[in-house]
């Protein structure tokens, strides 16, 4: 008897053991480890509807940080809201071998009021969990209740290429007579295990590929949506961009109304005007000299914007807010503008899926599409152009807000021929290799967005970036005026002069003389011969061309011919040609790049194209002293 009790305490405490040391690093395949600095060893998400307002979701993880690089995921984070309340959170940490340290205590959540958000009910616990020695151990269960079911969510188990996934699964459970909707993406055949049941193993990470289209993608998505929903006391239809517009449209519908004295104002602000151009523009002006942005979002004002009138009052609103305020002004004044949601930031251009109706929208801005033109307005801007997106929005479908419901439309693409930099200098060499430049420069398009925003920043802040962009290590700047012009396209000059103690080198009776000076290094990516993606050389086609003419001293010239250097690519054409003519030295240099996505098979092209380029842009003028 005792031996059987000695055999089954033995089993017992191997059995414990087991279990607490499920979490081993050492237990990790080979293969995760390689690019990986998080291995997400169990990701399980379900998310349970109970009818078309409310669910009920429950994510448990458990990732391994390998390294320093990722710590940030062990700062653990969950946002709720009265639209989606959390239930409950555990969560505990594991040493390398998987040993149990300490399990997450109430002291350890802290609820705060996220910095970033406004006025508005969000919320966030942040967990404080002790780190350890890599690599350590995070396991967490959170379960949270939605009331509105406007979002179903979108299953990203692999939500960065340097993380490795072990083991994952996605549940949805729908109730009688309430469908689902999903789109996959990179999703593994085999993982589907049932009609609304998904389980993936073994995904590794990955060194991400220079040069991809900002429409590729790599990582696994599932996308979940509704067809029939309900949030706050609003009844929703997502089955068609048409029927969820129309949704947008009611929850707008009753804030469109302003004052008879505001109408009257706007009245008198446009009169005299010749066309309604002219009006769309006093309108914009107006927006931008008497509102600034505040967000608003107490449950469904996260959607719905405030009242026109409101906005007028009060001279604030989120993007909602006032774009829909600026609609109200234009109808008002017979101007058929339209409210329209979209994607925004550069990194979302082209996030939005046009065969899936869904709600992953971000932002508001209005739109007036005219006979001959459609005129688009960011209204959360007090500096913008009118009529100009900038890449926070541009190129990219987003759903114009109609009576008779919602479309997709596209937003402005601005390539190689608005998109410009073009430069004119003039450069006086001395004998002593110093130099004094004058340069009279225009950026156009897409172009300016980074020296617009500079034009509003001080002197100081302007000539700081400047010592760090410009390719020349010794210089001092004695001028820099920038001078903005708004409009469709719009256009930054500037004017910049600068001293050079020693732009040229001086060796006997030759002096060195680079060519580049004001143009930005080329950097060349490495050659990958088992490159996975399409080829894509800019998100933004763009013209940059410069004509520097420089005065040498009495005396010398240039030695040796230059030959031209014409490259027409795939990807765009680069010209430089070099000639001397009444004692100066004229460099005339043109760089186009194009944003068109090619075969992965043209990845060695674009490498050649941006070697001619460094090559070139690194060449030096030799000058030397008649005898």
């Amino acid at each position: 008897m005792k031996l059987y009790f000695s055999i089954f305490c033995i089993v017992l405490l191997s059995n414990t053991l087991s279990a607490q040391l499920r979490y081993s690093a050492a237990d990790i395949p080979a293969n995760l480890l390689k690019n990986a600095n998080v291995v997400i060893r169990e990701y399980d998400l379900s998310f349970t509807v109970v009818n078309k307002g409310e669910a009920v979701e429950t994510e448990h993880k458990v990732f391994t940080i390998l390294n320093e690089r990722g710590a940030s995921s062990g700062e653990l984070a969950f946002y709720y809201s009265k639209l989606a309340e959390i239930e409950d959170i555990s969560a505990s940490v594991f040493d390398a071998e998987g040993k149990l340290v300490r399990n997450l205590k109430k002291k350890d959540i802290q609820d705060v009021k996220p910095p970033e958000y406004y006025v508005n009910d969000y919320r966030c616990k942040m967990l404080s969990l002790p780190a350890r020695a890599y690599p350590y151990t995070i396991e967490y269960t959170m379960t949270k209740k939605h009331h509105g079911l406007m979002f179903y969510p979108v299953f990203e188990p692999q939500d960065d290429a340097s993380v490795s996934v072990q083991k994952s699964t996605f549940k949805l459970n729908m109730p009688q007579g309430l469908e689902a909707r999903v789109k996959e993406i990179n999703v593994p055949a085999g993982s589907k295990k049932s009609n609304l049941q998904w389980e993936v193993q073994n995904l590794p990470a990955f060194a991400p590929e220079p040069y991809a289209p900002i429409t590729h993608q790599e990582l696994l998505k599932i996308i979940t949506a509704p067809t029939y929903f309900t949030l706050d006391s609003y009844s929703g239809d997502m089955r068609t961009w048409a029927s969820y517009g129309q949704f947008l449209y009611q929850l707008n519908a009753t804030r469109q109304e302003i004052s008879p004295e505001t109408k009257a104002m706007l009245q008198k602000l446009v009169a005299g005007c010749p066309d309604t151009l002219c009006k769309i523009q006093r309108v914009y002006d107006y927006l931008q000299s008497t509102t600034r942005y505040f967000y608003v979002g107490y449950g469904i004002g996260g959607w719905q914007p405030a009242p026109a009138a409101e906005v007028d009052q009060y001279k604030y609103g989120d993007c909602k807010g006032l774009s829909n305020y600026t609609v109200t002004m234009l109808q008002a004044l017979g101007i058929p503008a339209r409210y329209v949601i979209i994607r925004a930031t550069e990194e979302e251009q082209m996030a939005q899926h046009p065969d899936f109706p869904n709600a992953w929208f971000n932002h508001a801005i209005a739109c007036v599409p005219l006979a001959k033109d459609t005129i688009w307005l960011e209204c959360t801007s007090q500096t913008e152009s009118c009529g100009f997106l900038s890449d926070f929005t541009d190129n990219r479908p987003a759903l114009m807000v109609t009576p008779e419901g919602g479309y997709l439309v596209k937003t402005p693409r601005y390539d190689e021929s608005q998109n410009l930099i073009q430069r004119t200098t003039e450069i006086t060499l001395a004998l002593d290799g110093s130099a004094t430049v004058q340069s009279n420069n225009t950026f156009q398009g897409i172009c300016q967005n980074l020296v617009a925003a500079l034009s509003e920043q001080s002197e100081e802040v302007q000539k700081k970036y400047l010592y760090e962009l410009l390719n020349v290590s010794d210089f001092t700047i004695d001028t820099l005026v920038l001078d903005r012009k708004k409009g469709r396209l719009p256009v930054v000059h500037q004017k910049l002069s600068l001293s050079l103690p020693k732009l040229a080198s001086v060796s006997g009776k030759r002096l060195f003389l680079p060519i580049n000076l004001l143009v930005s290094k080329q950097d060349i990516p490495a050659v990958d011969s088992t490159r996975r993606s399409a080829v894509q050389a800019v998100s933004r086609g763009f013209t940059e061309e410069s004509k520097v003419a420089v005065t040498i001293p009495e005396g010398y010239r240039l030695e040796g011919a230059f030959p031209p250097v014409t490259v027409q690519n795939i990807f765009g054409r680069f010209e430089v040609t070099i000639r001397q003519e009444s004692g100066k030295i004229l460099i005339n240099r043109k760089l186009i790049f194009n944003s068109s996505i090619q075969p992965k098979a043209q990845y060695p092209a674009l490498i050649d194209f941006f070697k001619t380029i460094a090559k070139t842009d690194k060449m030096k003028l030799v000058l030397v002293k008649a005898t």
